[in-house]
């Protein structure tokens, strides 16, 4: 009997462990591939975080650049105080230019009186804007702007406007005289700045541009051209066959 039943447990046990056994599903060639990306993945991995160890041990070997020192516009002092120079004074007469202008703004008498006080007030505008812009390149270049009342008065090129009321054609020609005067100064400062510092000379431009705009519109108020058509006084006949035609 004892016999019986020790044969019959190792029978059960013998049957427990077929099925268990049975349970365990065979290695396919799923279960490789999910074995491969899982290394590969671990490679990628190793390579990865060796990379950003030599990148941060390389990092320590670099110097850091300059900030303050190097942080200015232009290569050296001496350009950059050539543009200080010329954009302070720049900067003066801008702002004598738009004080001019409101002069001219508010004392106008005349025919013109409409249509030049509205004019003489947008360019009265323009040039304080144009004033504040080229005060901020001198900032750029690690300079402060003076323009206080008496500096203006002192140093501005441009002549002053005489006090009272001025006429309409009186008035054009005391506003060419004054903005010829700025024009000169905005063609000789791009030439000087042109090599040295081509974010001033490019501006300089664009003022350049807006300021000969400026003069023509001035200046087509005192033009009178012939009602057969003549040239303007200023053409020149160079190169034709018969200037008198």
């Amino acid at each position: 009997m004892k016999r019986f039943l020790s044969f019959t447990f190792v029978l059960v046990g013998t049957a427990l462990a077929v099925a268990a056994g049975s349970d365990t599903p065979t290695p396919g060639p799923l279960d490789e591939e999910v074995n491969l990306m899982a290394k590969d993945t671990a490679q990628e991995v190793a390579s990865r975080a060796k990379q950003d160890r030599t990148h941060g041990e390389g990092n320590e070997t670099i110097s850091q650049p300059k900030r303050i020192e190097d942080s200015y516009p232009l290569k050296g002092d001496d350009e950059r105080y050539k543009s200080v120079k010329g954009l302070q004074q720049l900067t003066v007469d801008l702002l004598a230019l738009y004080n001019m202008y409101k002069e001219a703004h508010w004392n106008l008498t005349g025919p013109l009186y409409l249509q030049l006080h509205e004019y003489y007030d947008q360019q009265a505008a323009f040039y304080l804007l144009q004033a504040d812009a080229f005060a901020e390149r001198v900032l750029h270049l690690g300079s402060s702007v003076d323009g206080r009342y008496s500096t203006i008065a002192r140093t501005t090129k441009l002549p002053e406007m005489p006090a009272g009321y001025m006429t309409d054609n009186e008035s054009i020609k005391l506003m060419l005289d004054r903005v010829t005067v700025l024009q000169k100064e905005i063609y000789q400062l791009i030439r000087e700045t042109e090599d040295s510092d081509p974010p001033t000379s490019n501006k300089l431009q664009d003022l350049g541009y807006s300021v000969d705009k400026n003069l023509w519109q001035l200046r087509v108020h005192l033009q009178r051209p012939g009602s057969g058509g003549q040239d303007l006084p200023w053409v020149s006949h160079q190169g034709r066959e018969n200037p008198s035609r």
